[in-house]
């Protein structure tokens, strides 16, 4: 039978049993068998001869599970690096992730390496649109989400409800805070971002694609909770409402965040490089 011993044993399951079953004393044991009184005791005490496991009975993790989830979704749609996120979770996120618990979250739920955006699809946006449970923001919005593919920019909008007026005001939002123009729309099936889109007169294609592009089903998330129980980062500041937190980090990601992909310049300062160069 194989045996596995802790790799600083000084004692095999055929010496502790002999340990065990001897008369003789602490001293004269350890004595004989050229180990330390402590050891002897140690094993007279113990039930068993095997090794206990060495695994920690309790394992820090650096994630809550709805940190996670946004983890893997900024991977996903910003298609950050390693080190790249890990600037983003620590700054956004959670102050105390580490490098190592991050590279764990990727590896569990099975996250593929990065796949660099072709410079084709510049102008191409994906837009996610997700209900913000009340107690994280106390008004019914809707939190949609808009990023473009190639160099990852990102917009945040809240919004009440689709209303005509509602609409005409996202329109002028993306109209007037985006420095590119959009070129081809990506959204799962929604009949109001749907028809929004009809009133721009933008094309777009129908991704029926849950939220998650890959397998997080790992991961048991509620946010219905108080946003303070869910991100924690260096930028994150209590005191400010979801509507300034969500400025806040889109500047981060935007203007503060380098891409090594974009030649070591944010989303936004590849769009000024662009433009400088048009001009």
């Amino acid at each position: 039978m194989e045996i596995k011993l802790h790799s600083n044993a000084n004692t095999t399951p055929r010496t502790r049993k002999y340990i065990k079953t001897s008369t003789k004393s602490d001293s004269e044991l350890a004595k004989e068998l050229g180990i330390s009184i402590d050891t002897v005791r140690k094993w007279r005490r113990r039930d068993s001869v095997i090794d206990k496991s060495h695994r920690p009975n309790v394992i820090h993790r650096r994630l809550n599970a709805e940190q996670e989830w946004i983890i893997l979704y900024l991977r996903k749609r910003l298609m950050l690096s390693l080190d790249e996120l890990l600037d983003v979770g620590c700054e956004l996120i959670n102050k105390d992730l580490s490098r190592s618990s991050l590279s764990r979250c990727l590896k569990k739920n099975n996250v593929p390496r990065v796949i660099k955006s072709d410079i084709s699809k510049l102008g191409e946006v994906i837009v996610d649109i997700v209900q913000v449970p009340s107690e994280i923001y106390a008004k019914n919005a809707y939190l949609i989400v808009f990023t473009e593919v190639y160099t990852s920019y990102i917009i945040f909008a809240l919004i009440n409800n689709f209303n005509n007026d509602s609409k005409k005001k996202l329109i002028s939002f993306l109209t007037e805070s985006l420095p590119y123009d959009i070129n081809k729309v990506i959204i799962k099936k929604n009949e109001d971002v749907e028809s929004l889109l009809k009133m721009m007169n933008i094309e777009y294609d129908i991704c029926d694609d849950e939220l998650m592009y890959f397998n997080s089903g790992e991961i048991s998330f509620d946010f219905k909770k108080d946003i303070s129980d869910i991100i924690s980062g260096v930028a994150f500041d209590e005191r400010l409402g979801l509507p300034s937190i969500l400025l806040s980090y889109e500047d981060i990601l935007n203007k503060r965040i380098i891409r090594k992909r974009l030649k070591n310049l944010t989303p936004n300062g590849y769009f000024i490089m662009s433009n400088d160069e048009k001009k």
